[in-house]
């Protein structure tokens, strides 16, 4: 899966882009000169980067990973961690759990089998699991987190890069740049469309039933779109591939091959329920997504027949015909 600008070169268009988060980040934006331009992505930027220093779990230092090892205790931490870890919470508790900021140690337990391509055992899996569960996180007070178990490993692979695309647009928009994609390796978030355009036009690309990869296009404006599953991102152990992505229900990374595309009003959203529904059986997903009427979802997966695709009633709205 990959998304790709389409807009012209416009004037006043700037485009830059900044390596961070793990990934290549692209941002597109519209205003009056090359000084100006220069010096709101630079905001951006850094914004992304104080954000990584603070959610980051390949960083020892980080507020997340320091406040991993405060248990049963009430800390205060920044504004950011705390909504961060609350939106988190909230999509954990309307998906049962699907998705779950707590499963650290498990993600780090696949980590080192991608490494070593030898397979966690069950017990492994099981011990580390005693500690997985996002109802250990606690919110008492604003801006206070508390953690009721040991050994908790944080992780938001799921939702901070998403989280930081929403941040980007604000900032922006509060220095007057209104007409702005931010692409955080898929991730992708814009406000108002390019000047004279309707919207913005991205790539989106999936396997059909017959397993070709096949391209379209989505018109987007003031909202998100994510991609999440085992695609393409996977270790082959014995003849069947692991995801990086982990069920925090079962322990197990996925093997099913499935992938899956969410637009939502904001990143935030649609970077944690693509990772959510990567995860979900079919059937809970499919009823769950008709409770939220403005999540729009596309999801491709491989069975014995072929790849299948599902999408929610509203997600071709999004499409443009060819």
């Amino acid at each position: 899966m990959f998304f790709t600008c389409f807009t012209t070169h416009a004037q006043k268009r700037f485009e830059y882009s900044h390596q961070q988060m793990g990934t290549q980040i692209g941002l597109v934006f519209y205003t009056t000169d090359k000084v100006l331009a220069d010096s709101m992505a630079l905001l951006a930027f850094n914004r992304i980067d104080e954000l990584n220093e603070k959610f980051s779990d390949y960083i020892d230092t980080s507020e997340l990973s320091l406040l991993a090892k405060e248990v049963n205790k009430e800390v205060v931490v920044s504004d950011d961690l705390f909504r961060v870890l609350k939106k988190a919470t909230e999509v954990s508790e309307n998906t049962n759990g699907a998705f779950d900021i707590s499963a650290g140690p498990l993600i780090q337990l696949w980590r080192e089998t991608r490494k070593t391509r030898i397979l966690p055992s069950a017990s492994a899996r099981n011990k580390v699991m005693q500690n997985v569960g996002y109802k250990f996180v606690e919110f008492p007070k604003k801006n206070v987190v508390r953690l009721n178990a040991s050994a908790m490993q944080l992780d938001l692979g799921g939702i901070g890069k998403g989280f930081a695309a929403d941040e980007v647009i604000k900032i922006l928009e509060l220095n007057g740049v209104t007409s702005a994609l931010i692409d955080m390796g898929g991730d992708i978030r814009v406000s108002n469309p390019p000047p004279a355009k309707e919207y913005w036009v991205l790539a989106f690309s999936h396997f059909n039933s017959e397993g070709k990869e096949v391209l379209k296009k989505i018109a987007l404006k003031n909202a998100a779109v994510a991609t999440s599953g085992d695609v393409y991102q996977y270790v082959e152990i014995k003849g069947k591939k692991y995801s990086h992505i982990v069920n925090p229900q079962t322990g197990m990374a996925l093997s099913n091959r499935i992938q899956v595309t969410t637009i939502a009003k904001n990143a935030t959203l649609a970077d944690a329920y693509a990772s959510a529904y990567s995860v979900m059986e079919f059937r809970k997903m499919t009823d769950h997504v008709t409770e939220f009427p403005n999540l729009e979802i596309f999801r491709v997966s491989k069975t014995n027949e072929g790849y299948q695709n599902w999408n929610s009633p509203g997600f071709y709205s999004y499409i443009l015909s060819e």
